[in-house]
């Protein structure tokens, strides 16, 4: 008498799954290369160049907001270190006898 249940083994489930993987820069880059083939080759109508023009401000304008995101964030920390130097610098020339009398005056 076979007693399977107490001797099988798990066996491992294979699934067809191929990831796909979308590279933006590349896809930017191959309109890039497509923009300036017809730019050399003087087959842009005045439409096309008003299209292109709007593309191209599109892309500096949220350039722009991203460097001026980074660089409020930057700021923020730079403002957040100077604050917490200069408060460690405080309580070291004046003693942390002081902190407790502070601590209650901001409560």
């Amino acid at each position: 008498m076979k007693i399977r249940f107490l001797n099988k083994t798990v066996q491992h489930q294979r699934f067809n799954y191929n990831p796909r993987y979308y590279d933006e820069r590349k896809v930017q880059l191959e309109k890039k290369k497509k923009l300036y083939r017809e730019l050399d080759e003087n087959e842009v109508s005045e439409a096309r160049r008003t299209e292109i023009f709007k593309e191209n401000i599109k892309g500096e304008w949220s350039r722009a907001q991203y460097r001026q995101a980074q660089q409020k964030s930057s700021n923020m920390r730079v403002v957040l270190l100077i604050t917490l130097i200069i408060a460690l610098g405080y309580f070291v020339f004046n003693g942390v006898d002081q902190v407790d009398t502070i601590v209650n005056n901001l409560w």
